[in-house]
């Protein structure tokens, strides 16, 4: 017999002030049982940084052919392509190919440093593909605030997230990746 999803339901107020976007949640997210909670709340943060009306969680780790997180137009095209962790280039080129944009977002020191030097040189100057590294700063781990029914807060500003609930908050840096040349004249 197969495990099945395990259901979260988070109540989150999210406050962007670098984009100006701001929004109450009540969300459902399901995690895959190969998923750890870590993961999943990786997820969330991606979710809550590219926060859009018509963005949504997908199937993910239960439909390999699915991203994490996608935004679809009105007529079914995919605007953003959102992943979490440390796709192959084989799926980086397909999601390039059915989406407008794709968002990489990387969270495990190491293993992100070493696989964004790998996949690098396949994508400079992609104006499609974006690569993001959520960076623990303070207070961790991103788990603690994990039960079957969360009520948080999110602000982001200046590159930095602060998640937390009624007691403590972490603080995440969003660093961005390079995949320009630097072209001088």
């Amino acid at each position: 017999m197969a495990l099945g999803s395990s259901i979260f339901k988070i109540n989150i107020n999210l406050s962007n002030l670098d984009t100006h976007f701001y929004e109450d949640y009540d969300l459902t997210i399901a995690k895959h049982p190969s998923e750890s909670e870590s993961r999943m709340m990786y997820r969330l943060l991606a979710f809550l940084y590219c926060a859009h009306k018509d963005l949504e969680f997908t199937r993910g780790l239960s439909n390999v052919d699915e991203p994490s997180l996608w935004q679809k137009n009105d007529i079914g095209e995919i605007i953003q392509w959102i992943d979490i962790g440390q796709p192959e280039l084989k799926r980086i080129r397909q999601s390039l190919g059915k989406s407008h944009n794709v968002k990489i977002f990387t969270y495990q020191d190491n293993k992100a440093e070493d696989w964004y030097d790998k996949i690098k040189g396949n994508f400079i100057n992609n104006i499609k593909l974006e690569i993001f590294h959520l960076k623990l700063i303070d207070n961790g781990p991103i788990d603690k605030f994990v039960k079957r029914s969360m009520k948080l807060s999110c602000v982001i500003e200046e590159g930095s997230m602060f998640l937390g609930d009624d007691n403590e908050r972490i603080h995440l840096k969003v660093v961005a990746r390079t995949l320009r040349e630097n072209v001088y004249s």
